[in-house]
């Protein structure tokens, strides 16, 4: 027998969900799809029965008919009522997610720029800090705007496509586009963030499951949008500081051969990149 209710299972539909908050948000989705659904129904059972009852019969002349008061002020107070139960209901999710000023302190930070047709990510190096940015230093080979003399920002390492993070911290996400609008898109941890040109906007998440997930543009931003489509891994904390310790090493010997000099040795009692308990410099 054909199961219909599955159609209405709307939680299986969503992507699994890995970020502290993604229930929440998926609560609040799923109580406004079946309201949708509530009022769709209660509409067209409406129709179909004043369609049938009121239908052309012999003998009957149609009634003019010049509106009710009542009517009007009832399906217009109820639907007020009814967008602002639900803006009030789901405002601590979106304060929660969207406002800046509740952001958590961050255990990671790093920069993400959207182009066309690739998201570029910018970590801090070695120091932990990442160097600074302004609009008068970017160029097509300094797309972040990075200060060249900024001392925190030689050793700052730069990749693309795919994007590294640890789980259960919370990872601030500095966003921009190069060149036009472009959406940051995390379907596993209900993230979705418009990057606009000129301006950074600040997005937070904590991961708490371990794997590959899908970084996507939201925005139709050109011919080859598809190649957008990059990837996000997610590690345990040592599989992460691990991964970080291989990436400044490998700037450490970049800064060094660019300078004819030799590239200091791993010290293998320094701080992690990320400490269980909580921020390192490189979370600043």
């Amino acid at each position: 027998m054909f199961d219909w209710f599955k159609y209405f299972d709307f939680p299986a539909w969503f992507p699994e969900n890995v970020s502290t908050f993604g229930a929440e948000l998926d609560g609040m989705f799923i109580l406004i799809w079946y309201i949708c659904v509530a009022i769709f129904i209660l509409t067209y059972a409406l129709l179909i029965y004043f369609l049938i009852k009121y239908r052309e019969k012999p003998g009957v002349r149609a009634i003019g008919y010049h509106g009710n008061n009542m009517l009007e002020f009832t399906w217009t107070i109820l639907p007020t009522f009814l967008f602002a139960g639900l803006g009030i209901y789901t405002d601590s999710a979106w304060e929660k997610t969207k406002n800046v000023s509740h952001i958590p302190k961050p255990d990671v930070t790093i920069d993400v720029m959207g182009q066309q047709f690739n998201w570029v990510y910018r970590y801090p190096g070695a120091d932990g800090i990442l160097g600074r940015r302004a609009p008068e230093f970017k160029t097509n080979d300094n797309i972040f705007g990075v200060d060249p003399k900024d001392e925190h920002g030689k050793d700052d390492f730069i990749i693309e496509t795919e994007m590294h993070l640890p789980i259960n911290k919370n990872i601030l996400v500095n966003l921009s586009a190069k060149d036009v609008l472009h959406s940051f898109f995390l379907p596993n941890f209900r993230v979705k963030q418009d990057a606009l040109p000129g301006s950074w906007m600040k997005v937070w998440f904590n991961g708490t499951k371990a794997g590959k997930y899908e970084i996507a543009c939201a925005e139709l931003c050109g011919a080859s949008h598809y190649n957008m489509r990059g990837l996000l891994y997610m590690h345990s904390l040592d599989d992460y500081n691990k991964w970080y310790d291989e990436q400044t090493k490998a700037k450490s010997e970049q800064l060094a051969q660019a300078l004819g000099t030799t590239a200091p040795t791993a010290d293998t009692t320094a701080t992690p990149a990320v400490t269980a308990g909580g921020t390192t410099e490189h979370g600043k």
